[in-house]
């Protein structure tokens, strides 16, 4: 699956094929732009990373590059690589998603003096310090209880929600249910021998018709209850209970708290790797191509 970052690249390369060729008629020369420690950022890094971010202001595309190189050069430092499999992967999914494949890919960047070995050096230095770093420093970084529970303060209401299994009958049918039940059949079985469908829900309170909605949450999980009404008679088998916070489940907080420490952490390790490295930006980089 070609991620967003990715997507957005795949969009910038489709514009390729359209752009006015007066406004790139002069030859990219692949110059260096910028140094991070030693290693060079170039013209062609630039042209990459205005398409893959969406954005032709140079300032935020080199400051964006320098920041880049740095998370990469650390994670290098310390063995991370991006394999080349998943870079060819990348690649192959580009030129899919531009309904083409390397070869009309390779034609696109060379409209704009651009090579496919320009296009995976970028990608390297782009997944190395975005989905590399995450999974870096998601080894370090805990989410505690102590964390998920502080959140759903912040967060104020809390709504409880039940997973459940529905199956509804016709009333006429209740004598056949009751000597099913009385032989302990499951809810599958009794909705295979009713030609009925059995339909997974996750409700809350005040979400089912009266009598189901209190038998429902009166009832300990994993337990099956009934209820009827003038019309039918409800089954509903119980089956879990989850508390959801703005919408989201516990799970699904805990990803969202695990998020934010990662993005806390780049943040603080970006800031302490400025401090301890050498950046050059050469003074004609943000007029350069413009």
């Amino acid at each position: 699956m070609v991620s967003k970052g990715l997507k957005g690249i795949s969009c910038g390369i489709l514009l390729l094929a359209t752009l006015v060729a007066s406004a790139f008629a002069q030859k990219l020369v692949d110059k260096v732009i910028a140094s991070v420690n030693g290693e060079p950022i170039l013209e062609s890094d630039v042209k990459l990373a205005e398409l893959f971010y969406g954005t032709q202001d140079r300032h935020k595309v080199i400051n964006k590059l320098v920041d880049v190189y740095l998370l990469a050069q650390f994670l290098e430092s310390r063995g991370g690589r991006v394999p080349e499999e998943y870079i060819s992967a990348t690649l192959m999914d580009i030129a899919k998603a531009n309904n083409t494949d390397l070869e009309g890919l390779a034609k696109e960047l060379a409209k704009e003096e651009l090579t496919l070995d320009d296009l995976k050096r970028f990608l390297e230095k782009e997944l190395l310090s975005t989905q590399g770093l995450s999974i870096y420093l998601s080894k370090e970084i805990k989410v505690s209880d102590l964390d998920v529970e502080l959140e759903k303060l912040k967060r104020g209401e809390v709504k409880l929600r039940r997973d459940i299994d529905l199956l509804v009958l016709d009333k006429k049918d209740g004598e056949k249910l009751l000597k099913m039940m009385e032989e302990r059949k499951t809810l599958q079985d009794i909705a295979r021998a009713f030609s009925a469908k059995v339909e997974s829900l996750s409700v809350e309170k005040g979400d089912l018709v009266e009598p189901l909605d209190k038998e429902v949450w009166k009832a300990p999980l994993n337990t099956l209850v009934v209820a009827e009404d003038g019309e039918h008679i409800y089954l509903a088998q119980v089956k879990d209970q989850k508390e959801i916070y703005s919408g989201v489940s516990e799970d699904e907080l805990r990803k969202e708290i695990l998020a934010k420490k990662i993005e806390e952490k780049r943040r603080e390790l970006l800031e302490n790797l400025k401090k301890k490295s050498f950046v050059k930006i050469f003074s004609d980089a943000y007029s350069f191509g413009s």
